[in-house]
């Protein structure tokens, strides 16, 4: 459950990320 919750919040700091920065700037 805690992995979970973990990555859950990983993936939305990516999509804000995302939102922002070009995929480029990602790699």
């Amino acid at each position: 459950m805690k992995l979970r919750k973990i990555l859950k919040s990983m993936f939305e700091n990516y999509c804000k990320t995302f939102k922002d920065v070009p995929p480029g700037a990602m790699f």
